[in-house]
């Protein structure tokens, strides 16, 4: 396996990569808008189609380009830089060894940057930065606003294109496919080369519809990439070790969409949303939503009730979990679980106090 700086170096490589590739391509489309398709179609005399396309294309790669940036330039937040306000909330942050740092809820450790990241959903090699606290917002909006772009170019400017060289469209999209000799003997390099960027583009946009469904079914359950895929493992685990799961941070998905966008009302949404806007995520990054008031009570009452649960972080007793997480361990002779199974089993299935406690020192040490 690479070591940090090896990954580091590959990370920051591949980064500038993507990051040339976007813009380059990118610009290549807008300038081609500019100086081919706009003014063919404004000297064909449809100004009513003109000026909607002006209007919807500029705002479409305003909001492109800015989104980009942002996520690009704007740090995710990284718990080193927020040690002094950790140490207000010492009853709900960890220490972790990796980076030596105070670890808040929901912060994970990139291994490509080898970062602690607040609220760290994945790390991006098109951004060249982690997706987290900060910038999530940015992240998806790009890929919101960037996969109607691919679309507007993969449909309306792949057939303006050939209209504005040949007053018609002579190849269809199917033709990219197998007709690749005559589209460059006819088009020549220049609009061989545009033509396959406007395939491209209409490729990448069904690509980044599937991930802005993902990560909008994500936003919906208050969840980020990463607890996403480490809840099903939980999931799985809880259910062979006789825990339930819970989750601690979502509330509702309409509420988890207000706090992930900023937004509460309609003029909110235009002007944050549909419109760029610099605004910053609610919370700090340390104490995201409710969490301290309504949570931290549950993780340090001392209910000694055998029929009642006892609540503690999913990260405590799976090494690998997340801390938007929470499991309850049934402390009762013989919990819901196997009074489930009891008719399949041929004796009573109990599991001893003493046994419950072994087990739960075992995992709270791995």
């Amino acid at each position: 396996m690479w070591n940090a700086t090896t990954r580091k170096i590959l990370s920051k490589s591949i980064g500038y990569f993507g990051v040339f590739l976007f813009f380059s391509s990118t610009t290549y489309i807008v300038f081609i808008f500019y100086s081919i398709i706009a003014p063919a179609v404004f000297e064909s005399r449809k100004y009513g189609k003109f000026l909607f396309h002006f209007i919807f294309g500029n705002w479409l790669a305003i909001n492109i380009y800015f989104n980009y940036i942002m996520a690009w330039l704007t740090s995710p937040g990284l718990a080193k830089d927020y040690q002094d306000l950790t140490i207000q909330y010492l009853n709900i942050v960890k220490y972790i060894w990796k980076c030596s740092f105070n670890k808040p809820p929901r912060t994970h450790h990139c291994s490509w940057c080898n970062l602690c990241v607040l609220k760290f959903d994945h790390h991006c090699p098109w951004l060249n930065n982690c997706v987290g606290f900060y910038n999530h917002r940015y992240f998806f909006q790009f890929c919101c606003f960037m996969s109607i772009g691919c679309f507007y170019a993969g449909l309306f400017g792949y057939r303006e294109y050939q209209i504005s060289r040949f007053d018609e469209q002579i190849f269809r999209h199917i033709d990219s496919f197998f007709m690749a000799g005559d589209i460059f003997e006819i088009m020549g390099v220049d609009g061989f080369i545009t033509n396959y960027i406007f395939i491209m583009a209409l490729v990448a946009g069904f690509l980044l519809i599937g991930i802005c469904c993902l990560h909008g079914r994500m936003i919906s359950q208050d969840e980020t990439s990463v607890e996403h895929l480490l809840a099903k493992y939980c999931v799985n685990e809880c259910y062979k070790q006789d825990f339930i799961f819970y989750k601690i941070f979502s509330t509702n998905s309409i509420e988890n969409w207000k706090r992930f966008l900023g937004v509460t009302t309609l003029n909110e949404f235009i002007r944050r949303v549909l419109l760029p806007s610099t605004h910053k995520p609610e919370g700090n990054g340390i104490t995201i939503g409710d969490y301290k008031t309504s949570t931290n009570s549950l993780l340090h009452q001392e209910d000694r009730d055998r029929n009642q649960p006892h609540v503690s972080y999913a990260s405590e007793i799976f090494h690998n979990s997340s801390d938007n997480y929470l499991v309850r361990i049934y402390r009762s002779v013989m919990s819901l679980w196997y009074q489930r199974r009891e008719s399949r089993c041929s004796t009573p299935c109990y599991q001893s106090e003493s046994l419950l406690t072994q087990r739960r020192n075992i995992l709270q040490d791995c």
